[in-house]
């Protein structure tokens, strides 16, 4: 038999939570991290689609390059062209992998009397050249120059060629056959349904692809570990940066998980100095997280690289909100002596219910902000945070005092530290006493806020996004400078009809056509290895040892086997659809390199060359990547607008007073300001994590406004004193939470540093630094507002 009812609704909640946890915690085993390049874009995107179809019609293997810089300051010396060899083969017998191909078993065609001679005959591992002839024959080879050999020819490299899983390649090839109506209409019923049904095949495979090209990453580095002392090696590729950015998510989620909890457990025990107030809340923050992770393992919900942070931040956001809870039972402890243990939890809850609801609300409209951005990781991150605050605010307002009431008695008055005291009696005597003050400097803050808000940028480059000190950045770098580029590139040229010709495969107008192209984007500094059909033509030039005529080039086109055929022109030619293919790499590591002005030039030279914006698709990585950063900057406008409209509509909704709703947006309106002005000030371009910063610190500081508001205004009511001393019980009563969470978050966040993955970073700076802008405003500008223009009057007229 229970005591009363509320023990019994105590009771019955701590096992219904415990039941829940259980049940969310096995679900949870079915959560994933998704590293691949879909996490980057909408589904159905225009440009996604187009690389697609031009993956599919050209073949693209998938493949990872091994660079290697010899000590052996010899490039072409026996010892390094043995150590290639035999790496190669070792590689070889690794299951999934087609071939290795290297300078030693590449075909070398300068020493052969045709093209269609015996090409594995043609190799230095067959012939043995000599150091002179073999740097001749590959000093600028349009095909393996900046592939398999860097321009100065200090460094060689491996490029590890995967078998394509037939399976995997048809659901794809069935994928895109769907999707690419999206580019002239809207799906019809059934191909929505055959298309959702192929991405959950797709999935599946895909889970087995990723684990299995984790297993070969790290077989190929076991590898070359023998070899470190004979040079330094360098990976690279999308195999690669998949399997770092797990590493990374990993690694984040892990450390920082770890992290948290210590900063926790040390703030908590310094701010209140009991075990209950530790335990408690570590505990339903764990309880918090355990069922978030299993509520995204049922919604299908994967973890991304912009969304490793979701579960950190959920931790410090539930525990901003228990704190709350703490300080004001503590308020009670020390108000109502007499009152016991139950009617101290009751109570707290019941006073405090409506301002940690609205608080939780507000946050979760600026995670929700998010949905609308346009950018998929993004979107994905806004729905796993909603979902995170939605649990966090059950949590805390449920199952915390159901434990408070179960485990423990009467926790006895903290005695509060005495400078947050002396902090807040100066913050309300400044306020009290310096009014306009206050205005101006919030003013002039905010007018260098919007000034630095004139200079934000989108522009910028993948390899900044991994510290400098990390292996990665030093791999995709060398990579990136050395062999031609890290990010591909690719123009698809439809053969105008007038360059044509009947019974030619294609017309030397149309491989003239080409050339000019290629040289032209030759001449842009950020563009590296270039290759196309035109290079094939040069090749042959060598062999023949003159040009070639267009017959004599269609000729020798038909008389290949296909597999020659496919190999050679394959990628770079589709004779069914008129189609040439030119496939560049850019090299993301060029200094001041701007893609939209890169892209502007391009299109402007093409239109000097006659060549129509219809006659050609620009597609690959460098377009997709392009493409995100393009919509950063509106999508930032959008997310701010959605929010601070729908803050409005919520501040009226809780105050019931429009002059209260804009008070309140003042000093938010100001943090968001100075946010985004420290961007532009300090040049820190918009990525997929700091275009959140905005909407998350304006959901997560008007928590603070709110409380500060809620209490200002139960002051009032009281019916005694005047604004002023209004102010300072304010401050001296809801004051010490506003400092508690402050402090909290900002140190929470500011584990981030610990990053290797540089938006986390900027990402964890950048809301420290809006918190605390916040927590400033929330005590100065907020309270002048309230004092000048909130009248008991006024809010009853309201």
């Amino acid at each position: 038999m229970f005591k009363s009812s509320a023990t019994f609704w105590a009771y019955t909640s701590c096992i219904i939570f415990c039941i829940l946890t259980a049940t969310l915690a096995w679900q949870a085993k079915n959560f994933e991290i998704d590293a691949s390049a879909d996490t980057l874009l909408v589904d159905n995107n225009k440009h996604y689609i187009l690389t697609q179809l031009a993956s599919q019609r050209y073949g693209s293997e998938e493949f990872i390059l091994i660079a290697f810089k010899p000590s052996n300051s010899q490039l072409f010396s026996t010892t390094n062209l043995d150590i290639l060899s035999e790496l190669g083969r070792k590689i070889e017998k690794i299951a999934r992998v087609k071939q290795v191909n290297s300078i030693v078993n590449v075909p070398i065609f300068s020493s052969a009397k045709t093209v269609s001679a015996d090409v594995e005959d043609l190799t230095w591992e067959n012939r043995k050249f000599d150091e002179q002839t073999f740097s001749l024959s590959l000093k600028k080879h349009p095909l393996y120059e900046g592939l398999l050999i860097n321009k100065d020819q200090t460094a060689l490299s491996l490029q590890v060629v995967f078998k394509t899983n037939k399976k995997v390649e048809q659901i794809n090839d069935d994928i895109i056959d769907i999707k690419r109506h999206l580019l002239t209409r809207e799906l019809t019923d059934k191909e929505q349904n055959a298309l959702e049904a192929l991405k959950q095949q797709q999935q599946k495979l895909n889970k087995q692809l990723e684990q299995t090209r984790i297993d070969e990453i790290e077989k190929i580095r076991a590898l070359l570990l023998p070899y470190k002392k004979d040079g330094a090696f360098y990976l690279g590729g999308n195999n690669l940066l998949s399997y770092e950015l797990i590493q990374i998510i990993q690694n984040d989620l892990v450390l920082f998980g770890a992290l948290i909890i210590l900063v926790v457990i040390v703030l908590l025990w310094f701010l209140f100095r009991q075990v209950s107030w530790i335990v408690l809340p570590i505990v339903c923050c764990a309880t918090s997280v355990v069922m978030t992770i299993g509520l995204l393992a049922a919604l299908d919900f994967k973890v991304t690289v912009i969304s490793a942070n979701v579960f950190a931040l959920q931790i410090i956001l539930s525990l901003a909100m228990i704190i709350h809870l703490i300080v004001h039972y503590q308020e009670l402890v020390l108000k109502h002596i007499d009152w016991d243990h139950q009617t101290l939890v009751l109570a707290t809850i019941k006073q405090k219910i409506k301002p940690c609801f609205y608080a939780g609300l507000t946050t979760s409209i600026g995670f929700g902000s998010l949905i609308f951005s346009g950018v998929q990781p993004v979107i994905s991150f806004g729905w796993m945070m909603v979902v995170a605050m939605l649990v966090s605010f059950i949590v805390s307002l449920a199952f915390f005092p159901a434990l408070l009431l179960v485990i423990f008695n009467k926790q006895g008055f903290v005695k509060q530290h005495h400078q947050i005291e002396r902090g807040m009696k100066g913050a309300a005597t400044f306020v009290i006493n310096q009014p306009k003050k206050i205005i101006i400097i919030s003013t002039l803050i905010t007018l260098v806020g919007a000034l630095g808000c004139l200079k934000l940028t989108a522009e910028n480059s993948f390899l900044n996004y991994f510290s400098e000190s990390t292996n990665v950045r030093k791999e995709l770098t060398f990579i990136d400078q050395e062999f031609g580029g890290s990010t591909p590139f690719d123009l698809l040229l439809n053969i105008p009809d007038e360059q044509i010709k009947s019974g030619l495969v294609i017309s030397a107008s149309a491989v003239q056509t080409v050339t000019n192209i290629q040289n032209m984007l030759a001449k842009e500094q950020a563009i590296g290895a270039i290759t196309s059909i035109a290079d094939f033509t040069k090749i042959a030039q060598v062999v023949y040892g003159k040009p070639l005529t267009e017959y004599e080039l269609t000729a020798l086109y038909k008389s290949l086997d296909t597999e020659l055929q496919q190999k050679l022109f394959g990628a770079y030619f589709s004779e069914k659809n008129n189609q040439i293919r030119i496939s560049m790499r850019v090299q993301d590591s060029t200094k001041d390199l701007n893609r939209a002005d890169l892209l502007a030039h391009i299109h402007k030279e093409l239109s000097a060359m006659g060549i129509k914006e219809q006659q050609y698709t620009l597609t690959g990585l460098f377009i997709l990547y392009q493409d995100v950063l393009s919509r950063l900057l509106d999508s930032q406008v959008l997310t701010i607008l959605i929010v601070y409209g729908a803050m409005a509509i919520t501040l009226m909704i809780i105050f019931s007073s429009f002059k209260v709703a804009w008070i309140a947006l003042v000093p938010n309106f100001i943090t968001t300001v100075v946010i985004m002005g420290v961007l532009g000030i300090f040049s820190i371009p918009l990525d997929l994590m700091t275009i959140t910063i905005a909407a998350v610190a304006m959901g997560i500081s008007m928590d603070d406004t709110i409380h500060y508001i809620h209490r200002y205004i139960e002051e009032m009511e009281l019916g005694q004193a005047n604004s002023d001393d209004w102010i300072k019980r304010t401050n001296l009563s809801i004051g010490y939470a506003l400092i508690y969470t402050t402090t909290v978050i900002v140190i929470g966040f500011g584990t981030l540093i610990f990053s290797n993955f540089v938006p986390s970073i900027l990402f964890g700076l950048l809301t420290s630094v809006a918190m605390i802008v916040a927590l400033v405003t929330d005590i100065t500008i907020l309270p002048v507002l309230l004092k000048k223009y909130l009248t008991k009057n006024n809010l009853k007229q309201s």
